[in-house]
């Protein structure tokens, strides 16, 4: 009997380290994505995608997201 409870003992004393393990990697994981800078998304005024404002394409009535036929029109 007192073999089968230290065994429990130490199966729960891993799972306890591995959730203290886990916890920490997504907590770096959530600062990592609060730090991390955010663009500014534009609508493309022909096709209505939203794009980043550094891959948009300058066009004749606005930009646009840079598909041939929105940067034609």
């Amino acid at each position: 009997m007192g073999k089968v409870l230290i065994w429990i003992v130490i199966v729960f004393a891993v799972l306890f380290v591995l959730r203290l393990v886990n916890a920490q990697k997504a907590k770096r994981r959530h600062d990592q994505r609060a730090n991390a800078p955010t663009q500014t998304m534009v609508r493309c005024v022909h096709c209505g995608v939203f794009v980043p404002r550094a891959d948009a394409k300058p066009g004749p009535a606005g930009l646009t997201c840079g598909d041939p036929a929105c940067l034609s029109r």
